[in-house]
């Protein structure tokens, strides 16, 4: 059975004989896998077409519920990468890392493919404005995940009026209403307004994360937040190494 999607490449992964295998997010949030034979040959016809973050058009031969089907064609509609863009071609990695291991197979989730598109037609049109759209997937990858609650409402006493000072895993966000905390590790004012941007604005608008230093909290604690429920990265430590 041949099964075709539009998706956007993830991982390839080389394999025997130049061939890869890669991973896809396809048009309806699932993680799908095949086998590209002869992919990294020089002759190879499709070989541009496995970058990460690349939306193509591809083709799968096999059974359903096989694990891993065989690509029989993939056309390249679009990529994100930026030949001498250093910044922005790492945060691209650190993109497919990061969808590669939250999407699941047999699981769909249409909102990460709308995501991941959005992200990687903004890197293409604003590459210099990379880390923002780092932090603004960041934010929202959190929020498909369930753990992170809306930032209008106080987790713990339920008022809009004050400021966050604090994230709590249990509570979500808290306010200076009813959260005693040191001044020194509170997060700084604007930190709601903060949130609202990324809430409110699409990717290519995102906030920049070094703006103020309520940004700057916010972008780093939802990144440690992000991190520790995967068990870490390894595309960040390339990124952390050569950027930050």
């Amino acid at each position: 059975m041949i099964r075709t999607l539009t998706a956007i490449v993830l991982r390839p992964t080389p394999f025997q004989e130049g061939g890869l295998i890669v991973s896809f997010l396809t048009e309806h949030g699932e993680r799908l896998v095949g086998l590209a034979k002869g992919a990294k040959k020089p002759t190879a016809k499709w070989v541009s077409s496995f970058e990460p973050l690349s939306l193509v058009t591809v083709s799968f031969f096999g059974k359903e519920h096989v694990e891993l089907r065989r690509i029989t064609r993939c056309e390249l509609q679009h990529s994100p990468l930026i030949l001498g863009h250093l910044e922005s071609n790492l945060v691209v990695a650190c993109l497919a890392d990061l969808f590669d291991r939250l999407a699941k197979e047999g699981l769909e989730d249409d909102r990460l493919f709308r995501l991941l598109s959005a992200c990687a037609r903004a890197l293409k049109q604003t590459p210099e404005r990379a880390m923002a759209i780092l932090a603004y997937a960041e934010h929202w990858l959190l929020h498909c995940l369930g753990l992170l609650p809306h930032p209008r409402l106080c987790g713990r006493c339920g008022r809009e009026d004050t400021p966050l000072v604090l994230f709590s895993e249990e509570h979500g966000w808290c306010c200076s209403a009813c959260t005693p905390v040191d001044p020194e590790e509170a997060l700084p004012a604007g930190a709601k307004e903060h949130l609202r941007l990324l809430r409110t604005l699409p990717a290519e608008e995102a906030p920049e994360p070094d703006a103020t230093e309520a940004a700057r909290a916010i972008t780093l604690l939802l990144r440690e937040r992000l991190l520790r429920e995967l068990g870490g990265a390894r595309s960040y430590d390339v990124l952390f190494k050569l950027l930050i």
